[in-house]
């Protein structure tokens, strides 16, 4: 693996989540790299940051400066060529760094949005229930953004991040499932879409995810998502998915195991 490819899997190398294989890998990289130890220490020292960090109270004079900070953060999250530009600038090439301080920024002014609402008096209390809102949905834009742009990433454990934003978003839009879906039928990465896979399996409520998973159904070949797939939809009683089910069993490269759980399928649909 090269340095880009390292740096990737750093956030999860320092969390313990990779396989043997791959931590072995980046261990004796990290032995005779510098600039991939400097991010490593990096990225500890940012998390560590988080961890400590607690929210202080904002002191008199944020009143006063709060909506033209709000101002300049809402123009800052809508810029976001100019954002990605700046980025680039950087000396150095910290993504996931620059992602988290951007997250925690955001959560800075929406708590601070909180403490100013609750302190308000009643005549301001319509104004500031609105100012709350509207932090909110700038904070949900945050993670949109995040993970739109996380998803374009050539790294597989980058792409899985971004699928596991939505977790974050209890009411996620068409605009973000339909990114889900196209991620669990497109990618070439079997764990991505697995990722996908089980993020849209929350939603399955909504006919829109039970039509597009149906869909998925007649074009995965991969057993482990086929058995997911095959499971979700006959809990669900979907009736859409018999004929896929039944084209699963008799397709004569079908696994015997996956077969067998499309037949407990069909008997409980």
């Amino acid at each position: 693996m090269n340095c880009e490819e390292i740096q990737n899997l750093l956030p999860d190398f320092d969390d313990d989540i990779l396989n043997p294989i791959t931590r072995y890998a980046i261990q004796n990289h990290l032995k005779t790299c510098g600039p991939c130890n400097e991010e490593l220490n990096q990225i500890r020292l940012l998390f560590q940051t988080i961890s400590d960090s607690c929210i202080e109270q904002p002191g008199p004079s944020l009143r006063e400066h709060f909506n033209k900070m709000l101002d300049e953060e809402i123009q800052m999250l809508g810029n976001k060529n100019l954002e990605r530009r700046s980025l680039k600038t950087r000396v150095l090439s910290l993504r996931w760094v620059t992602y988290a301080w951007g997250l925690v920024a955001a959560m800075v002014i929406f708590f601070a949005g909180l403490f100013l609402g609750s302190n308000s008096n009643p005549n301001r209390e319509v104004g500031s229930s609105k100012q709350i809102s509207e932090l909110k949905n700038e904070v949900k834009d945050v993670k949109e953004m995040l993970m739109f742009d996380l998803l374009k990433e050539p790294s597989a454990s980058a792409r899985i991040k971004a699928v596991n934003y939505v977790d974050e978003m209890p009411n996620p839009d068409n605009k973000v499932l339909g990114a889900l879906i196209n991620t669990l039928n497109h990618d070439k990465n079997v764990n991505v879409r697995l990722a996908s896979l089980y993020s849209l399996a929350k939603f399955t409520d909504f006919q829109l995810v039970r039509d597009s998973l149906v869909n998925s159904l007649k074009i995965q070949t991969e057993p482990v998502i086929q058995i997911v797939l095959i499971n979700l939809l006959s809990e669900k009683k979907e009736i859409k998915a018999i004929q896929s089910i039944q084209d699963i069993i008799s397709n004569k490269s079908t696994l015997k195991e996956v077969k067998e759980i499309a037949q407990q399928g069909l008997k409980s649909i």
